[in-house]
């Protein structure tokens, strides 16, 4: 955990970038831009993707860098924008029907109507095919994907062993990969946590 004075110096840093400081948006870009780059790398499998998001995030940060909130958590700002930022990016693949790796656009954001609307019918449509799950495979999924309950977790609530709650998880993905595809996984862990 941050000590007290680190919290205050990010938060000084923080103040000084929300007023227009260069320098202190360059020690926020190299103090976070790792860490999103390998979150987003994690979530969409696609290095070339991840060096745009990170890119259209920090624009994202300078463009809105009046609206930081430097006493909030700044960690969990970004990550917003980046989990935003890589949704629009599925939804996007899912929308020309291509796979997430071909996609090579750099507007990620959109905030049109039509989107949240599509975004909305995709999540319920994710939802329904999660509903037809058998039951077991369905409290299991919902409980480590919804939960973030560990598959030991999930195993000593359901008295199962923690096998067949990994043979439940892995089952509920292929469903899912079937149903639509590989960018499912990628869709279910930036999306459907929000």
């Amino acid at each position: 955990m941050m000590g007290d004075s680190s919290i205050n110096m990010d938060s000084k840093l923080l103040y000084r970038l929300k007023e227009g400081d260069r320098d202190a948006f360059n020690t926020v870009y190299w103090r976070y831009s790792p860490k999103v780059y390998n979150t987003v790398l994690y979530l969409l499998n696609d290095s070339d993707a991840a060096e745009d998001i990170v890119q259209e995030l920090f624009l994202t940060i300078w463009e809105r860098r009046g609206q930081i909130q430097p006493e909030l958590n700044f960690e969990a700002y970004i990550a917003t924008i980046a989990r935003n930022l890589a949704y629009n990016y599925v939804r996007k693949a899912f929308h020309n029907n291509q796979s997430v790796e071909d996609i090579n656009d750099s507007n990620l954001i959109t905030n049109s109507d039509e989107g949240t609307i599509e975004a909305e019918s995709l999540r319920e449509y994710i939802f329904n095919v999660i509903s037809s799950f058998p039951e077991m495979r369905r409290k299991v999924f919902i409980m480590s994907r919804f939960e973030s309950l560990s598959h030991a977790e999930i195993a000593e609530k359901l008295t199962i062993s923690e096998r067949t709650v990994a043979v439940h998880i892995y089952h509920a993905l292929k469903e899912l990969r079937k149903v639509l595809g590989d960018k499912a996984v990628a869709f279910l862990f930036i999306y459907l946590s929000m």
